[in-house]
């Protein structure tokens, strides 16, 4: 198998991330787990070439049939 290059992880620092509370209603667990994950996708986002935000584009673009 060919070698290929991987990208770079960016590391996430604790206070990057939104605390976690113990205890507390499941509707301040949601809201908590959404912040979080909105955080992360952002990291994935920032990650991204320009050339994969094109393909994703033209992916979107094509016509679909169902």
């Amino acid at each position: 198998m060919p070698h290929t290059n991987k990208k770079k992880k960016k590391v996430v620092t604790p206070d990057e991330m939104v605390d976690l509370k113990w205890g507390g209603r499941t509707q301040e667990w949601e809201e908590e787990a959404d912040q979080i994950m909105h955080v992360l996708q952002d990291q994935i986002d920032e990650q991204e070439t320009t050339e994969e935000k094109k393909k994703k584009i033209e992916y979107g673009k094509q016509k679909q049939y169902w």
